[in-house]
């Protein structure tokens, strides 16, 4: 009775039924029909399509998993979880009703096995100034200076039948995935190569430079990334 009364406060708190959603996704309330998106602005105005109607998969998990959901406030609930990452939400579920996080700022992290997952500001780039979005980010690296992992994906249109040609349906397409940097009270920083992640880590960016080129590291590989940012924070 405590958990779901935890529960309870939890969903009172944070989340929506999904059918209840009004915001930029317009979200369903079963597994068979989860999310509307909006596409294709033109001519013909905005088509609604199904998740259902899409090839492929919008999430990092295929099912629910179990988790952990810590608040700001340092309390904690036992959660099933998923993360959608197209519409960039995350899916809680209990007794087999699904609902969607709103208040997401208000998360600390989220823990599903050796997964981990933020929300926090970011910046496009080194040089910019302000943050101007947020979203969920997979912790790659924890310390003083955080690793952060953003899953990328988009919908390839529905193409209509042609002669001798069947159409093809909409179908998710997975992206390249996309390392920011994040130091303690700070927004993340998004970095593209060795000058910005070096321009992000400018209090040791000799030392990081050196160990890069010592061990002929790669910015572009995840492995290297890790080393490269376990090595910042232990100095």
């Amino acid at each position: 009775m405590k958990t779901i009364k935890k529960l309870f406060f939890l969903v009172c708190l944070f989340v929506f039924g999904l059918e209840s959603i009004n915001a930029q996704l317009d979200i369903g309330g079963t597994d068979i029909l989860l999310d509307k998106l909006r596409l294709n602005k033109g001519l013909e105005g905005v088509k609604d399509i199904l998740y259902q109607d899409i090839q492929g998969d919008p999430y990092i998990f295929a099912n629910f998993q179990k988790g952990v959901l810590y608040l700001a406030a340092d309390k904690k609930y036992d959660v099933e979880i998923r993360y959608d990452i197209f519409a960039d939400q995350m899916h809680l579920k209990s007794n087999d009703q699904m609902y969607a996080i709103i208040h997401p700022e208000r998360i600390k992290l989220i823990e599903a096995g050796d997964t981990k997952f933020i929300y926090s500001s970011y910046l496009k780039s080194p040089a910019d100034k302000e943050p101007e979005v947020s979203t969920f980010f997979l912790v790659r690296a924890d310390g003083k200076c955080m690793l952060l992992e953003k899953k990328n994906i988009r919908v390839q249109d529905p193409e209509p039948e042609k002669l001798y040609v069947a159409a093809k349906p909409a179908k998710f397409v997975p992206q390249s995935d996309t390392y920011f940097l994040k130091m303690e009270g700070s927004s993340a920083v998004k970095f593209k190569n060795k000058k910005e992640l070096l321009i992000v880590l400018n209090d040791k960016s000799k030392e990081i430079d050196n160990y890069i080129t010592s061990n002929k590291l790669d910015i572009k590989e995840i492995k290297d990334l890790e080393k490269i940012v376990a090595y910042y924070n232990g100095k």
